[in-house]
C-alpha cells in the first residue's frame, strides 16, 4: 500500500487588512495536520476578524498609515473579501500551495451541502447572496489552482461564516482557534487519526503506527526464529563437552 502524507494548514486573510501589506498581516493560520494519508484535514478552527462595513454602499472601509509625517491614516473603500488559502506545510522548505480561493462577501457563492456536490461549478451557478443579508451559512466551498491558466479543483474546504454587528459581538464572546471563551459554539479538538503527528520528534509512535500494526507478526516471528536460532547455537556449542564429560564421569 503506497503512502503519501501531506500536512495541511489553511490561512485566511484579507477581511479587515490594512490594504499594502495588511493581507499578510490579518492571515491567520490553522494548526497542522500532520501526516494526512487520504489528503483529508480536520481543524475545528475559529477564525475572528474585526471589519468597518457600510452598509449603505457594500463596501469594507481599509486604513493604511501614510508617511510618518501624516497624522491621520490613508482610507479606502473596498469588496468585502475573505481569502482561503490551503497548503502542504514543510518542514525543511517552504509551504506549497495546494490552493486558494477568493470569497466576496457581498456576492457569495452558495456552497455545496456534501462534499461530493461540491465542484468548480459553485463559482458559476448564478447563485450569490450578501452575507450580511444572510448573516450565517455553511457548506463546502472548493479551492482550486490556476497556475496553468485554467482552473484545476485541488481541494473542498468546510467552513461556517458568520456575520455579527459589534453588540452581538459582545453578547457572544467567542476566543480565536479553540482558545478561551471558547463558547458561541464550544469547539472540540478535532478527531484525527492516530497517523497525526510530527514524525521527527516522535519516532516511537512513527515505529507503533506505521510498521508494528502492519507488520507486527512478522516481526513476532523473526524474533521468535532468531531466539530459536541461537538456542540451537549454544546447544551444539555445548555438547560435545556435556557428552564428553558424561562419558569420562
Amino acid at each position: 500500500e503506497a503512502i503519501f502524507p501531506v500536512n495541511l494548514k489553511g490561512q485566511s486573510s484579507g477581511i479587515n487588512a490594512e490594504y499594502g501589506e495588511g493581507r499578510k498581516k490579518e492571515a491567520q493560520e490553522t494548526d497542522v495536520h500532520f501526516r494526512s494519508l487520504t489528503g483529508e484535514g480536520n481543524f475545528n478552527w475559529r477564525m475572528s476578524y474585526d471589519i468597518n462595513f457600510i452598509i449603505q454602499e457594500n463596501k469594507m472601509v481599509q486604513k493604511k498609515k501614510g508617511k510618518f509625517w501624516h497624522i491621520e491614516k490613508a482610507v479606502k473603500k473596498v469588496d468585502p473579501t475573505f481569502y482561503i488559502e490551503v497548503y502542504d506545510k514543510d518542514i525543511l522548505s517552504r509551504d506549497d500551495l495546494l490552493g486558494s480561493t477568493e470569497l466576496d462577501l457581498t456576492r457569495l457563492p452558495a456552497p455545496s451541502k456534501t462534499a461530493e456536490e461540491c465542484t468548480l461549478e459553485v463559482y458559476e451557478r448564478d447563485n450569490h447572496f450578501s452575507l450580511f443579508d444572510r448573516k450565517k451559512i455553511s457548506g463546502f466551498w472548493p479551492v482550486y489552482s490556476d497556475v496553468l491558466g485554467t482552473r484545476e479543483l485541488t481541494g473542498k474546504v468546510e467552513m461556517e461564516l458568520e456575520i455579527l454587528t459589534e453588540e452581538e459581538a459582545v453578547g457572544r464572546p467567542a476566543g480565536v482557534a479553540r482558545n478561551e471563551p471558547n463558547t458561541n459554539p464550544t469547539l472540540e479538538p478535532p478527531n484525527r487519526p492516530d497517523t497525526s503527528f510530527n514524525w521527527f520528534t516522535n519516532p516511537w509512535k512513527v515505529f507503533k503506527v506505521l510498521v508494528w500494526r502492519k507488520y507486527k507478526w512478522y516481526i513476532l516471528l523473526t524474533v521468535i526464529m532468531i531466539l530459536l536460532i541461537l538456542f540451537l547455537i549454544l546447544m551444539f556449542y555445548t555438547a560435545p563437552e556435556a557428552i564428553n564429560s558424561a562419558i569420562w564421569n
